[in-house]
C-alpha cells in the first residue's frame, strides 16, 4: 500500500497549501493564519515567546487548542505551572459569526460605498483580505461547553513522574513529556506509516515551557541559561511531530533567558512568533497606537515544502485584545500624530502679507 502523504489526504479541520502542496491547520486566529500564509503547517513546531506577563500568549495557545477540539481533532496539552485541566475548561466558545468583523451596514455608508476609492483602485486586491482559512470564531467572553469537552479526545500531561533510566535532560519532566507524546501519537496511529479508517490531526500544546517549574531542584535557578534541556526538547520533539500527522504550539517565557539560549529555540523551531506589549513601557502612552495592546513579530517562518519561506518582509504587525476577540493587524500610522496648537499670528512686513498687524483695523 502506498505511504500517506500530508498533501494528498482531506482530514477535516485543514486544507492543502496550492503552491507547496503542504498540509495546513487554523491556529484559531484568522488573522493569524494570513500572516503564516493560510495556517500552521502539519508536522511543525511553533513557538511563541512569552513577555513578562505571558498572558496574551496563553490567549493565542487557547484559540489553538480551542480550535483543534471544534475541530474533531485530538489534543495534548501539558504544563507544569497550572493544571492542564483548567487550561482546557477556560477555552473560549465557538460562535458562527464574528460580529465585530461584520458590522450591519446602513443606508448611508452603502450610498457612499463607491466614493471611498477611484476607480482605478477599486479592482486591486486590499492589503487586509486575508487568505481562505478553514478556522472557527471563538468567543474570548464565554467558555466552551462541558459537552464538546468530554467528547473530545484531550490528554492531560502534568508532570507525572515515573521510574526512568539515563536521561540527556537535567531535568527528567522534558524527558517524560516526549515519551508521553510519542505515546500519543503511537496509540491514535498517527504516524505517516499508519492507516486508521478516519485520518485526523493531533494538536499539542505546551504552556510556559522552560519556566521555573522546569527546573530539576530548586536551588538551580542560576542554571537556566547553562542548561540545554529547552533547545534539545524543541529539537527532539520537531523530529518526532515531522514524522507524523502532529503539530506543536509551545509557549516559552523568553524575559528568564539570555539571547544566546533564546536563539537556539528558535533556531530548533520551525516557526517563531513573539509578542511585545505596551504595558508599563513608554509606548503604552504613545497617541498613535492607542487603540492597541502590542507588537506582534514574526521571528522566523521556516520553508516546509519550499526553498524560500513566505517572509511579509519590514510590515509592522499590532495585535489587540478586545472583551470578545484577539487580532493582529498591519500598523497603519495617521499621516500627522502631533497635536495641533493655535498658533498665535505674527507681523510681517511687506505688501503680500496677509496676516494683519494688532494695530491695523
Amino acid at each position: 500500500m502506498e505511504k500517506p502523504s500530508k498533501g494528498n489526504l482531506k482530514i477535516p479541520g485543514t486544507i492543502i497549501n496550492s503552491q507547496n502542496a503542504q498540509l495546513l491547520c487554523s491556529t484559531g486566529i484568522h488573522s493569524l493564519d494570513s500572516i503564516l500564509g493560510g495556517g500552521l503547517p502539519v508536522g511543525t513546531v511553533s513557538i511563541i515567546e512569552e513577555d513578562i506577563y505571558g498572558s496574551h500568549a496563553k490567549i493565542m495557545l487557547d484559540y489553538f487548542l480551542a480550535e483543534g477540539i471544534v475541530s474533531k481533532h485530538s489534543t495534548l496539552v501539558a504544563s507544569l505551572d497550572i493544571n492542564p485541566y483548567d487550561i482546557i475548561k477556560n477555552l473560549p466558545a465557538v460562535i458562527t459569526n464574528d460580529s465585530e468583523d461584520c458590522p450591519i451596514p446602513n443606508s448611508e455608508s452603502l450610498h457612499t460605498e463607491k466614493m471611498k476609492i477611484a476607480f482605478r483602485y477599486q479592482n486591486l486586491p486590499t492589503a487586509e483580505k486575508e487568505s481562505y482559512s478553514v478556522g472557527h470564531n471563538f468567543d474570548l467572553s464565554k467558555s466552551m461547553s462541558l459537552e464538546d469537552i468530554e467528547n473530545s479526545d484531550i490528554c492531560y500531561w502534568n508532570g507525572q513522574r515515573k521510574e526512568t533510566g539515563n536521561s540527556m535532560f537535567a531535568n527528567p519532566a522534558y524527558n517524560e513529556l516526549l515519551k508521553a507524546v510519542k505515546e500519543k501519537i503511537k496509540e491514535g496511529k498517527f504516524f505517516l506509516k499508519d492507516n486508521p479508517p478516519n485520518r485526523t490531526i493531533l494538536r499539542i500544546g505546551v504552556h510556559s515551557l522552560g519556566s521555573p517549574m522546569w527546573l530539576p531542584h530548586r536551588n538551580s535557578f542560576h542554571l537556566m541559561n547553562e542548561s540545554r534541556d529547552l533547545d534539545m526538547f524543541i529539537f527532539c520533539l520537531r523530529a518526532l511531530v515531522r514524522s507524523a500527522f502532529a503539530v506543536a504550539v509551545i509557549t516559552i517565557p523568553t524575559h528568564l533567558y539570555h539571547e544566546n539560549s533564546l536563539d537556539r529555540c528558535i533556531h530548533s523551531s520551525d516557526i517563531a512568533m513573539r509578542l511585545q506589549t505596551f504595558s508599563g513601557t513608554e509606548l503604552e502612552n504613545n497617541f498613535s497606537l492607542s487603540d492597541y495592546h502590542g507588537f506582534f513579530h514574526l521571528t522566523k517562518l521556516a520553508a516546509i515544502n519550499s526553498f524560500a519561506s513566505k517572509h511579509p518582509g519590514s510590515v509592522e504587525y499590532v495585535f489587540k485584545l478586545r472583551r470578545k476577540k484577539f487580532h493582529i493587524e498591519k500598523l497603519h500610522l495617521p499621516p500627522d500624530v502631533q497635536e495641533v496648537h493655535e498658533k498665535k499670528a505674527t507681523p510681517s512686513l511687506g505688501c503680500g502679507s496677509s496676516t494683519k498687524h494688532l494695530l491695523e483695523f
